[in-house]
């Protein structure tokens, strides 16, 4: 056993211990060796490939190897494939990578500057690749025209470890031409999207088959107090009350692109965490009867709309029941009303009944006030005086009774005692001067708090 494989033995070993890596002088000071020579013998660890290389800022870092052997490669990457040695000679080229990058037909090794492609003269790949080789993998995009079209590559560097134990590298190309049209024209749609939705005053949201919100008009990033930037991302639902979210998840279940969107009035949690709400319309999107591609969301504020509803609402409520309250109140009003029209119907029936016998009594029936003068006749005194109604009204006391002076009068009206009567015969005069003899019934009569005379005449027949 050589001394140059005992200490790259130990040193491999050394490396099967820290899977993180370790650095040149580490490795020296752990095993007690020369920088220089520690270096020297990783440098033959990394051509073998038993040892892997990493940059890391100005250090390099040396791990175990962790290689796919270069048997494996056709089960793991795509077809258009080339292997590198760690000299960075192409060799074991697929068809498909002779083909697109013009290599000589049958040709198994060859330097890579041989390669008609400009890809092998661009610096930025070659440093790539040896650091592939140095167990460093890396991708590396670019172009390339063939027959006037351009095709886009994504270029994949693999460490690998050749049957002979010398470490490599697997360079394979992926044509990205379609996809990345595919996403360019995703852009320019998104961008349209974006300019169309900006200067809207609704909320405006494009939200991924996942749920997750792919971008939001500025409308909406206000509303959530987000940036346009992080609101990208997030989920869409959250932000809804929980109950509010298993409806509108369901909701959002039964559409179908192609389909009529769902508008519903849904209750939100507001960012100070007061309740409100918004009213959202969500349509899927992508081709009718294929797979939803996405869901275009339009909503905003109807927090003051619920509440000025809930207060109209209030309002007709209230105002029904002071409608049916005064009703109820005019319906008693109106059966009180005709309970007293039917009493005054009664009343006024049972006055005129009185009226008719006052009018037709035998006797002459006058009633005074204080003053003497006459309130009230019937038609025999009227008759009986030789006055009209009018005339007689505008007789006094004095007048129908000549035999009662001022004095008298006002003694007779010293102490009255309604109810108490008095009979005796005096005298009336009629209209024409006539006196004549009357058997005379008076009392005094109180009505609504006033005193009123009331004499009873009638005349005395003589033969």
């Amino acid at each position: 056993m050589t001394p140059d494989w005992k200490e790259t033995e130990t040193i491999r070993q050394l490396l099967q211990t820290s899977p993180t890596g370790m650095t040149i002088t580490k490795i020296a000071t752990t095993l007690g060796m020369h920088r220089n020579t520690t270096a020297k013998y990783l440098d033959m660890l990394v051509a073998t490939g038993e040892i892997d290389r990493k940059h890391m800022g100005p250090a390099k870092v040396y791990f175990p190897a962790r290689r796919v052997p270069v048997q494996a490669l056709p089960l793991v990457t795509p077809p258009a494939r080339l292997c590198l040695t760690s000299r960075l000679d192409i060799t074991g080229p697929t068809p498909e990578a002779t083909h697109l990058l013009h290599l000589p037909k049958e040709t198994d090794h060859m330097p890579h500057t041989a390669v008609p492609a400009p890809l092998f003269r661009d610096e930025t790949f070659l440093a790539k690749c040896r650091d592939a080789v140095a167990g460093t993998p890396g991708e590396y995009s670019t172009s390339i025209t063939r027959n006037r079209q351009k095709t886009d590559l994504v270029i994949q560097l693999i460490p690998i470890v050749f049957s002979s134990g010398a470490g490599g590298c697997a360079v394979t190309f992926t044509d990205i031409t379609e996809s990345a049209a595919a996403e360019e024209e995703q852009n320019t749609w998104k961008e349209r999207y974006t300019t169309l939705s900006e200067d809207l005053t609704e909320w405006v949201v494009l939200i991924s088959p996942a749920m997750t919100i792919d971008c939001a008009n500025e409308a909406f990033c206000r509303h959530a107090g987000r940036s346009t930037d992080s609101i990208t991302g997030i989920r869409f639902l959250p932000a809804f009350r929980p109950d509010e979210r298993r409806h509108l998840d369901s909701l959002i279940a039964s559409l179908l692109p192609g389909g009529k969107p769902v508008t519903e009035d849904i209750r939100a949690i507001r960012r100070d965490g007061s309740p409100g709400w918004e009213t959202w319309t969500i349509r899927a999107l992508g081709e009718r009867g294929g797979p939803i591609t996405g869901y275009h969301a339009i909503g905003h504020d109807i927090t003051a709309l619920k509440q000025c509803r809930e207060q109209i609402r209030q309002y007709h409520q209230n105002l029904e029941e002071n409608i049916q309250k005064r009703t109820a109140e005019m319906q008693q009003a109106n059966q009180a009303l005709m309970t007293v029209l039917a009493e005054k119907e009664d009343l006024e029936r049972e006055l005129l009944f009185t009226r008719q016998a006052f009018d037709q009594a035998s006797d002459s029936i006058l009633l005074f006030s204080h003053d003497g003068s006459i309130c009230l006749t019937n038609q025999t005194a009227e008759e009986l005086m030789g006055y009209s109604k009018d005339e007689l009204a505008e007789c006094t006391i004095y007048d129908v009774n000549p035999s009662i002076t001022h004095e008298k009068w006002e003694i007779m009206w010293n102490k009255p005692e309604p109810g108490r009567k008095e009979r005796t015969i005096s005298v009336h005069r009629r209209r024409d001067g006539t006196i004549f003899d009357v058997d005379l019934s008076r009392t005094f009569v109180n009505a609504n708090g006033e005193m009123y005379f009331c004499s009873i005449a009638r005349k005395i027949e003589r033969d």
